[in-house]
């Protein structure tokens, strides 16, 4: 728009347009930050509705993995899921990684990553995982030994696991997984593609030819 002459203040007339611009800034920033709140990301939903399980069914932690690939989807203590790092080529550098350097001791593992870890461990290694191969669902229960857990499966490929720190209720833990597992589902089903870490070691199976 052009005018016939110049306004007669055109300082303020720029003040007065800078202004109104500002408003609609804040409007806007309002507006994204609502929706924000309102609409949080999937990551941080699923975490919280996994921490809200652990709540329930007392459990040290709730992780989702992957039946398939060591791609571990989200946990409500993320620190306990994931994997340590492969060991050096040369192991006196791991080795003086693990003692410290120049004098600096290691801080100790925080005992729900050494829970996490082992209750992992011990599910990869269940060969109730073949049956999901067959489209069967796979629950399972240690109460005993070093990682107590419960496992169940969902959506085909995935596993959600409670980690305990001591002999589980099984009636209350599952009373809680069965009430979150269909938001659960939700949740992971609708996160973007997962890379495995740069660490995992992630291998390409192929069927065998039939002779």
């Amino acid at each position: 728009m052009r005018f016939a002459s110049p306004p007669p203040d055109p300082e303020a007339s720029q003040r007065r347009l800078e202004m109104l611009a500002g408003t609609f800034e804040a409007v806007a920033e309002n507006d994204g930050s609502r929706r924000s709140r309102s609409h949080p990301p999937v990551a941080d939903a699923l975490r919280s509705e996994l921490t809200a399980l652990c709540a329930r069914a007392a459990a040290l932690n709730a992780i989702v993995i992957d039946a398939n690939s060591p791609v571990e989807w989200g946990a409500a203590q993320p620190q306990g899921a994931i994997p340590l790092p492969p060991r050096a080529s040369n192991t006196s550098l791991t080795d003086a990684a693990a003692e410290g350097v120049e004098g600096i001791i290691a801080e100790p593992e925080p005992a729900v990553a050494v829970a996490s870890r082992r209750a992992l461990e011990a599910v990869r290694r269940l060969p109730e995982l073949a049956a999901l191969r067959k489209g069967k669902h796979v629950r399972h229960v240690e109460r005993d030994g070093d990682a107590p857990l419960i496992v169940h499966s969902f959506a085909g490929i995935y596993l959600l696991v409670l980690v305990f720190g001591e002999p589980p209720d099984e009636l209350r833990a599952e009373r809680a997984t069965l009430d979150a597992l269909p938001r659960i589902e939700r949740l992971v089903l609708a996160l973007p593609p997962l890379d495995p870490s740069p660490h995992a070691d992630v291998v390409a199976m192929r069927r065998p030819r039939r002779r």
